[in-house]
């Protein structure tokens, strides 16, 4: 399952994937919002965190191509954080083998971890981030994952 949470104004974005599957929806959902974040104009340094549950399916070959082609012209003002254990990780720097990162790249052991890198990067306190997270868990449990 894939959810998004975005704040334009705010310049930040926080993707989840929970649950013990993911489609060809969920991936796609995915990389329309990557392209949209891709978009989105900032003065200021723009965040984007991913959080991959443990139990959550990593993408395929196909998939990895594609976020990797999707995120190719993300600003150098955009820091992105990662969420996810060891294989999460893998397929990350697998997918900037295919495409090296224009922008901060980090990872991160929790969610306040990855709250606390991108407040230490942008040099702003970024309360709407916490309540994307927030809201984007309370729509998973919602849906039962």
């Amino acid at each position: 399952m894939f959810i998004e949470g975005t704040d334009h104004d705010e310049g930040v974005v926080v993707w989840i994937f929970a649950g013990e599957t993911n489609d060809d929806a969920d991936y796609r959902a995915y990389c329309e919002s990557i392209t949209r974040f891709e978009r989105m104009t900032s003065e200021r340094k723009r965040v984007a965190v991913l959080v991959v549950d443990p139990s959550s399916p990593m993408p395929n070959a196909r998939w990895r191509r594609e976020i990797a082609d999707r995120s190719r012209n993300i600003r150098p003002n955009t820091i992105f954080v990662l969420v996810g254990n060891a294989v999460a990780r893998g397929v990350a720097t697998a997918i900037n083998w295919i495409r090296p990162p224009t922008y901060e790249m980090r990872t991160a052991a929790s969610f306040l971890d990855a709250l606390a890198l991108a407040e230490a990067s942008t040099g702003r306190p970024l309360p709407r981030l916490r309540e994307l997270h927030d809201e984007a868990r309370e729509r998973i449990r919602a849906r039962g994952a």
